[in-house]
């Protein structure tokens, strides 16, 4: 009897801890936030159009260290950590900024809106790491 006790709360335990680790929400590292922002920061030299296009990229492929589903399309990663940005409309403002200059003709982008968008990537990136 006194052993059925014991498994029971060893069982009860190991599913606590499951879900609790489940409930965890995956970070991304030191070491990958440095290694993206660096990058981010390099799109400084481009013109701006190209700069808002590269740093999205390589945003977005920093996201896809914290998803196991690599098919995920980037409008789907960012909704899936929306919730965990300091700026999500401006993550969004940038996104579609990118899809107008992939998509369409005679798109205009300053050489802030570029910078904006460098700035708000990096943070977005420090903050997954928190």
């Amino acid at each position: 009897m006194e052993l059925g006790f014991v498994i029971i709360a060893i069982v009860i335990c190991l599913l606590v801890l499951l879900v609790w680790k489940l409930g965890q929400k995956k970070k991304l590292s030191a070491s990958t936030i440095i290694k993206y922002s660096a990058k981010i920061r390099k799109t400084s030299t481009l013109n701006p159009a190209h700069a808002v296009m590269e740093s999205h990229k390589i945003f977005v492929s920093a996201l896809s260290e914290l998803f196991s589903n690599k098919n995920l399309t980037a409008a789907q990663k960012i909704a899936k950590i929306q919730k965990r940005l300091p700026n999500p409309a401006k993550i969004w403002q940038h996104h579609n900024l990118r899809n107008k200059i992939a998509h369409e003709t005679d798109v205009e982008v300053t050489k802030r809106q570029a910078e904006k968008a460098r700035y708000d990537f990096i943070k977005a990136l420090e903050k997954l790491g928190k």
